[in-house]
């Protein structure tokens, strides 16, 4: 593999690293809404039933629609509580957290990796960076297996400034070296 070759390859991991990071803090801001839009209704209605009925205890006589009212609203409560359980929403949005925070901390060592290899020459061994590279590689594969998925609209809707903004630019030179 030539010096050119090894830099476009980390430059692709990079970009590949920092679209990933972006599509999983996407994930968990959309988890930690609806965590939200079925937490907040929980509590409010579980509020509300718990009034009503502290209420039905002390009138002797309550109109038939209320019971009904509280014991639907109670329904719900429990229903929406259920989902909450069941979808699990914030273990999700810390997963999605994690795996985000992981491309991030490989996108850093692509760039330090880039950064630090770019100024080499072709006649420079290129035995170390490959190790480099691969192993890089392989912690990308890692991430990879552990993380929630992430729906291919979410990833290709994504957007980066890492692709427009290279650590080394053709002929491994910074972009703006003259």
């Amino acid at each position: 593999m030539a010096h050119s070759d090894m830099l476009a390859t980390a430059e692709d991991y990079r970009h590949y690293a920092q679209k990933k990071s972006n599509a999983h803090y996407h994930m968990s801001e959309r988890a930690k809404a609806r965590h939200n839009s079925l937490g907040i209704p929980v509590t409010v209605s579980t509020a509300i039933v718990g009034t009503a009925i502290f209420a039905t205890l002390n009138s002797p006589t309550q109109s038939f629609w209320i019971q009904v009212g509280a014991g639907l609203l109670s329904l719900t409560a429990a229903v929406l509580a259920a989902l909450q359980t069941f979808f699990n929403f914030s273990d999700v949005a810390a997963q999605h957290k994690d795996a985000a925070a992981s491309y991030e901390a490989v996108r850093h060592q692509l760039d330090w990796f880039l950064l630090s290899y770019s100024s080499w020459g072709e006649a420079s061994t290129l035995e170390v960076p490959l190790k480099q590279l691969r192993d890089t590689a392989a912690q990308l594969d890692e991430i990879a297996k552990k993380a929630p998925s992430i729906p291919d609209s979410v990833y290709d809707a994504v957007q980066t400034r890492v692709a427009e903004r290279p650590i080394v630019g053709l002929g491994g030179k910074r972009p703006n070296e003259a």
